[in-house]
């Protein structure tokens, strides 16, 4: 299998995060370039975005340039390729826990990100007054979206860069635990501005974050084996939708229900709004990317029910989006992980629950090797995945290996849906329960497995 791109998603992050579209990138570094007497650089948006596609890395005059424009080291940028960088296979063995110095600054720097333009006077609440009854985020939401309280342009901006930087946070190895309050914060602070006077596109907007906000709430909460706050996240978040008109939204909205549904692997369901009309949204309304990862969703809930062919024509259909990918700095969810590699793992473990145990593996191991450190919770899925296709295979030593890794990087990040799957994986060595290497992972599954199904 040729090697997909790998897209600098670090990169794009940075320059999002500062509101620059790729032409005010390429902009700068001209103006730099000038500025020491450099001559021209011949560099535009359409080479902006290969860079951050992967399809093209930058020569090292415009790595020297970009960390001069955005002010940061290149390892910050993703301007170092892996291989430079030496890091090992993914598959050797499990990673170090992260530097507590790391997750300090992490928190001191989300403590600054989340600052808001202070509130309007009549918003804050009174001395003495008493607690409001609406205790979850997603009746908060609710309440505002039918209370009218000005909010400027200015710190919508500021709260479209917050929600883009949170949802960058979400597939790291940043625990769910920990970005649940940040996160949360986030919602909480969209919400109260709701309840402020604004022209109707400033509240329209506000109700479009809103949205994207609780959608990312609601990701957290599933991880953390919340499922019915989940659904009830999703549900407020396509609500704010619906009053912004984010059609875009909506949909990936209804997708993230249709994923996340609280009976658990109930792929008929799945399908009936994956493929069906939800509340005047259908996978048209969605932007590529989401209508990629749909179809990819749509393809995993028929190898679920056991339908090759519906499948593998749903993973046609979103290769031939991804294909055509561009960036779109418009439509929502503002952050993305679809792409070639994403797709990949999608089909691999497509191909695992269809049964087609080697062709799998092959799909799926060398993408777990070009996944990076933003990548950390689709590794930890697709190491579960590998790990089944090797234990139906009675591979017994290599699927346990693997499933100890998912399960010792889940614990960590909080991803209780992993470890469910590690221990279903389990189940299905009942036979094996004698086995060297099945009596070890049910060790890891007794320290590291209760204290989480615990929480």
């Amino acid at each position: 299998m040729d090697q997909a791109p790998l897209p600098n998603r670090r990169l794009r992050l940075q320059r999002r995060l500062r509101g620059w579209s790729q032409d005010d990138v390429a902009a700068g570094l001209c103006r730099i370039a000038s500025s020491r007497g450099e001559p021209d650089l011949g560099v535009d948006a359409t080479m902006v975005s290969r860079w951050e596609r992967g399809t093209r890395h930058p020569r090292p005059r415009y790595v020297r340039l970009l960390c001069q424009l955005f002010d940061l080291p290149v390892e910050q940028l993703g301007l170092v390729r892996e291989a430079d960088l030496g890091l090992v296979t993914l598959l050797a063995g499990d990673r170090v826990e992260g530097d507590p110095r790391e997750r300090d600054r992490f928190l001191r720097d989300m403590a600054s990100l989340l600052s808001v333009a202070p509130l309007p006077p009549f918003l804050h609440p009174a001395p003495g007054a008493v607690e409001t009854e609406w205790t979850e985020p997603w009746e908060r939401l609710d309440r505002a979206l039918t209370t009218r309280g000005q909010v400027d342009a200015a710190t919508v901006d500021h709260l479209e860069r917050v929600t883009l930087a949170l949802e960058s946070l979400e597939p790291t190895a940043i625990s769910s635990r920990v970005l649940l309050g940040p996160a949360t914060g986030h919602l909480d602070a969209v919400t109260t501005l709701l309840q402020a006077s604004a022209s109707e596109s400033v509240r329209r907007r506000l109700c479009s974050i809103a949205g994207e906000a609780a959608g990312l709430v609601g990701w957290l909460r599933w991880n953390l084996a919340d499922p019915e706050a989940a659904t009830e996240c999703f549900r407020a978040g396509l609500r704010a939708a619906q009053e912004a008109d984010d059609r875009q939204l909506g949909a990936y909205l209804v997708g993230a229900l249709a994923c996340r549904l609280p009976r658990e692997r109930d792929a008929t369901e799945s399908l009936r709004l994956l493929t069906g009309r939800k509340l005047g949204y259908v996978q048209a309304e969605a932007s590529p990317a989401t209508r990629a990862w749909l179809a990819a969703k749509e393809a995993d809930a028929w190898a679920s029910l056991g339908h090759e062919t519906d499948c593998l024509r749903a993973l046609d259909r979103a290769a031939d989006i991804v294909e055509c990918l561009e960036d779109d700095e418009r439509g929502r969810p503002r952050f993305t992980a679809v792409d070639q590699a994403w797709l990949a793992g999608e089909r691999g473990a497509s191909l695992a629950k269809l049964g087609h145990l080697e062709e799998a593996q092959a799909v799926l191991r060398p993408v777990l090797v070009t996944l990076g450190p933003t990548s950390e919770r689709d590794r930890l899925w697709l190491l579960t995945a590998l790990a089944a296709a090797h234990a139906d295979a009675d591979d017994l030593d290599e699927a346990c290996r693997l499933a100890r890794s998912a399960l010792a990087g889940a614990a960590r990040l909080h991803l209780t849906p992993v470890i469910h799957l590690v221990r279903n994986i389990r189940e299905g060595l009942e036979p094996h329960s004698r086995h060297h290497a099945v009596q070890e992972l049910d060790e890891h599954l007794r320290a590291a497995c209760r204290p989480a199904l615990a929480s």
